[in-house]
């Protein structure tokens, strides 16, 4: 009993624990240490984000609330933990600062698209948008780790551009919000029997 008790809210845990793990660096600055436990725990908050849907799923408690949570712990570690490296590690990236402001313009128009279109962002969880998360975290922990070059970090700007693109494609081609779609061809393809169930006569 317990440990089903334990299993339906582990999703919970682990999106609080991402959430608090992006203050890390922060934390770990004021208190004057280095930055190992933070890089550290990128892999950690890496898999924490593909089990807690899986687990939710499996254990069906996956809910709107907890996409919703899911989401925001996302934002809040990816955010922080880019400033602290944008400000801290600077000089790592000075080499491809205009492909990397490039990718973050396009990501900031992409959300005020989503805002326009739904009222919120976009949370397809396209396959290409996990793809990025892969070498993304990758670049965050050898900026923190201070491993140079950071050879990691065109394989992120290339997916970062393919899955900001299909998402924006996505967004623009189907007028309601949808999740836990794997690329923008099934998204497409599950509004259209959403349509055809909603209107079978038509």
């Amino acid at each position: 009993m317990r440990m089903n008790w334990f299993l339906d809210k582990l999703p919970w845990i682990l999106t609080g624990f991402r959430a608090a793990a992006g203050l890390a660096p922060w934390l770990f600055l004021l208190a004057g240490d280095d930055m190992i436990i933070p890089a550290l725990l990128i892999p950690l908050a890496l898999l924490s984000d593909i089990f807690d849907g899986i687990i939710a799923r499996s254990r069906g408690v996956a809910s709107e609330l907890l996409r919703r949570a899911d989401g925001w712990a996302d934002l809040v570690f990816v955010i922080s933990y880019t400033l602290f490296c944008a400000i801290y590690r600077f000089e790592a990236l000075q080499p491809y600062w205009p492909f990397v402001l490039a990718l973050a313009l396009y990501k900031g128009a992409s959300t005020l698209h989503d805002f326009h279109r739904y009222g919120r962002g976009a949370a397809f969880h396209f396959w290409s948008a996990k793809l990025w998360a892969l070498p993304y975290y990758g670049v965050l922990f050898q900026m923190l780790w201070g491993i140079s070059p950071i050879w990691l970090i065109w394989p992120t700007l290339a997916m970062g551009f393919i899955a900001v693109t299909e998402e924006f494609v996505a967004v623009r081609l189907i007028p309601i919000w949808m999740s836990d779609q794997p690329n923008v061809f099934a998204a497409i393809k599950a509004h259209r029997a959403l349509a055809d169930r909603a209107n079978p006569l038509d």
